[in-house]
């Protein structure tokens, strides 16, 4: 039986191929993909080839929800008609096999109750999240915190960060972006272009700075808008990775006489993940306390022509979250 993947082979080269279903050995499951989440380090991958990639070609598809259709002999957890998340690539597929050799089979979850296949999508984004909040920025009850970049990541950290208490400040040049923000609960939303983030946050602060800058976006702009607003211990999170031979300089008397911290985020950590984080995320879900629905702008039909139009989406600034539906 054959079935449509689509795989990046290199630079701006997706394509459509057709191969067999995956054959289920006594350690596997196969899963029937019903919804994919793009994420931009799947367009990072297609545009530049930079960012986690084992060998080509590649199925970059990460962010994926579906139904089990077979089981291994081995498999006792996971039973035909069970609805699944997980994250190992292989999403821009009609069928996925997850096999307990894979790196990432304990991400393989049951979907609880009450949460779609699309809500399950934001699985792994929002796992990302809460370690990016929790392990790495440490925000407590009542920091205040500043997100450079109100994209759909960005977006998730607001609404991450008020469950925990802190008070939020959103820097984005995108007005509709802004809008969302203040939707989520952001205390306050400001544009670079009219705004002097840095002045408004003294203020606000009371010359103390932001505890916390999380930066969604990395760019010199947002560098330079972060050390401006830190304080002393403050810590800087980056969170976003960037395209291949992209630099930027930093003042590093701001992160010296501040005592501050600059760390990144990656995933849900790196060498040690915290596993914990995706039940928390589901729970999360499941319980309605982050609308993460709300964030998806375009539900696309799966064609490689679809997700490159939305890969240029994404990088035009023209989506927050866009989801392949399957048939």
């Amino acid at each position: 039986m054959k079935m449509k993947a689509i795989l990046l082979y290199g630079r701006q080269d997706l394509r459509e191929v057709s191969v067999d279903v995956p054959k289920v050995g006594p350690n596997d499951v196969l899963i029937k993909i019903k919804a994919c989440g793009i994420c931009p380090t799947d367009a990072r991958k297609y545009y530049t080839l930079s960012g986690i990639i084992p060998k080509l070609p590649l199925n970059p598809g990460h962010e994926w929800a579906g139904e089990v259709i077979e089981v291994g002999e081995n498999i006792k957890e996971f039973k035909p008609g069970m609805k699944v998340v997980g994250t190992e690539f292989g999403g821009y597929a009609e069928y996925l096999l997850m096999s307990k050799s894979a790196p990432r089979w304990w991400t393989l979850r049951e979907i609880p109750e009450g949460v779609t296949y699309e809500e399950a999508t934001f699985t792994e984004p929002l796992a990302d999240v809460l370690h990016s909040l929790i392990d790495q920025a440490k925000v407590k009850l009542g920091d205040w915190v500043l997100i450079v970049g109100a994209g759909q990541m960005g977006l998730q950290h607001v609404m991450v960060a008020k469950i925990i208490g802190a008070k939020v400040i959103v820097s984005d040049l995108i007005e509709e972006r802004l809008k969302y923000a203040k939707r989520f609960g952001a205390d306050i939303v400001l544009n670079p272009r009219r705004d002097n983030v840095a002045e408004v946050v003294k203020e606000v602060t009371m010359n103390r700075g932001v505890d916390v800058a999380i930066l969604t976006v990395t760019n010199q702009s947002a560098m330079d808008q972060a050390l401006e607003c830190i304080g002393e211990k403050s810590r800087i999170v980056l969170f976003a990775g960037v395209e291949k031979g992209l630099r930027v300089s930093i003042d590093t008397n701001k992160i010296h006489y501040n005592e501050a911290m600059m760390i990144g985020s990656e995933w849900v950590g790196k060498g040690l993940p915290n596993k914990r984080l995706y039940e928390i995320a589901l729970e999360l879900i499941a319980s309605k306390k982050v609308p993460i629905k709300e964030l998806i702008t375009h539900r696309i039909k799966f064609s490689s022509e679809e997700i490159k139009r939305s890969f240029e989406m994404i990088r035009s600034g023209k989506t927050l979250k866009s989801i392949i539906v399957f048939d």
